[in-house]
């Protein structure tokens, strides 16, 4: 397979419009940091929490029962939201191959792209949602560790 010689107003086209994935790639990198490391909390606080329960003198047992189911189901949506983010990631260095081969091959693969952008801000909507789930959780577990001091006041 033979690509045509590109003229440079072909070549600033294809920068042109690789731009736009690069833009998502840099956002879905920007959202993936938070993400991993809200997932590796909640796995150091799964762990913990088990220690807790293992220990026969252990002090309000239920609590402690409630937070490590809600923070196992914590871990589980931030895999979710990460594989997302990963497919986000994967899409657009997909749409940039794609419109290379578009533009400097003249592959009439138009469509493709759009499909394959479409999917791509599908996948980053769908992360945004599974860590928006995990906030929401992160904070009835914290209600459930403070419920007594709070009650309290």
């Amino acid at each position: 397979m033979s690509f045509p010689e590109a003229d440079p107003e072909t070549l600033a086209r294809v920068l042109q419009f690789a731009i736009s994935p690069a833009v998502l790639v840099t956002a879905v990198g920007l959202l993936l940091g938070p993400a991993t490391s809200r997932l590796g909390r909640a796995i150091d606080r799964c762990r913990s929490l088990g220690r807790e329960l293992g220990n026969p003198e252990a002090k309000n047992r239920a609590e402690l029962d409630e937070q490590l189911v809600i923070t196992h189901r914590r871990a589980h949506y931030l895999q979710r939201c990460i594989t997302f983010y990963g497919a986000s990631l994967f899409l657009s260095c997909l749409m940039v191959f794609l419109l290379f081969l578009k533009i400097l091959a003249g592959w009439p693969i138009g469509s493709l792209v759009v499909v394959v952008f479409a999917l791509n801000v599908l996948a980053l909507m769908a992360g945004v949602a599974w860590f928006l789930r995990d906030l929401f959780l992160g904070l009835r577990a914290l209600d459930i560790e403070l419920s007594p001091h709070l009650k309290a006041r």
